[in-house]
């Protein structure tokens, strides 16, 4: 009887726990959505008051040319001198660019994202066996840096021999997990999931469904994003200092966060899973010492 009541009991966590992650999905879907449609009305704002300020400028210099067309019926020294003031006075006007509409990837922030997200919390290390010959392990196997020189290590199969990547050792292949990585001020880094069967060898781009990375780029004053793979990325307000990774295995769910703000930076379209996936890390080159710090899996 006791068993029954355990079992029972048991199963209305579970239940509970579904419930939970199925509303926070469901929020996060719809503060996505409201997010869209916001950027989406700012972007058109901003293309309507381009196309007004073009609307001016080609009537200016609509008359610039009447003007000077006006002008050029009379040649004469007089005229040259007039032409050449009103050239003067519409220089400006002549290397005046349009001021191009730029979107930017917006981080929706979620109340209690944290908190949900830790009860999926995995403890993450790094395969030594995976990491290429430059990278540098910690000793606990969970931080890894850019060595500078070329360690003596056997070119085995699950070694990536080009590219500055060392993958987790955990593998997938159901359940949900989450844990996070400190990039710290790194200009440039790369986390995420891949296929088990990921190539390791050369440094060619990874198809689609290979790879779903997030990556961190800074450039002077410019600070960037992109999601992998297909490629592509928005300028972004302030750096990311820590990210959580979230999987869904079951459900083909894969998101990545901003824990300082507990905000949401991308989720990747719904997928379906069918081969064994692990986390993935690289720190990228040193970039003339400007990022030679350390991608730490943070302890939840």
């Amino acid at each position: 009887m006791l068993c029954k009541e355990e079992t029972k009991t048991c199963k209305q966590v579970v239940v509970s726990e579904y419930m939970k992650m199925h509303q926070f999905l469901k929020e996060e879907e719809q503060l996505q959505l409201q997010l869209l449609e916001k950027e989406e009305k700012e972007n058109v704002k901003k293309l309507r008051e381009n196309e007004i300020h073009l609307t001016q400028q080609v009537r200016r210099i609509n008359k610039m040319i009447g003007r000077i067309e006006s002008i050029c019926q009379n040649l004469t020294l007089e005229s040259f001198e007039e032409v050449r003031g009103a050239m003067d006075r519409y220089e400006s006007l002549l290397f005046q660019c349009p001021e191009t509409t730029i979107t930017e990837l917006s981080l929706c922030r979620i109340t209690g994202m944290r908190e949900m997200l830790r009860k999926f919390s995995t403890d993450i290390t790094l395969d030594p066996a995976t990491a290429n010959a430059y990278l540098l392990l910690s000793d606990d196997l969970k931080s890894v840096r850019y060595g500078g020189t070329k360690q003596q290590l056997p070119d085995n199969p699950e070694r990536f021999d080009q590219s500055a990547t060392v993958l987790g050792a955990q593998i997938f292949t159901c359940g949900r997990h989450y844990w996070e990585v400190e990039v710290g001020k790194k200009t440039e880094w790369e986390v995420g999931i891949c296929k088990d069967s990921v190539n390791r060898k050369g440094n060619l781009p990874k198809p689609p469904g290979d790879l779903f990375s997030l990556i961190g780029l800074k450039i002077g004053d410019d600070y960037s994003l992109w999601v992998s793979s297909p490629l592509k990325g928005q300028h972004v307000r302030e750096p990311v200092h820590k990210v959580g990774v979230f999987l869904d295995y079951d459900s083909g769910h894969i998101a990545f966060y901003n824990v300082t703000d507990e905000s949401l930076i991308y989720s990747f379209p719904p997928s379906s899973f069918h081969e064994a996936l692990r986390p993935i890390f690289s720190p990228c080159l040193p970039n003339e010492g400007t990022n030679t710090d350390p991608l730490i899996i943070c302890h939840i």
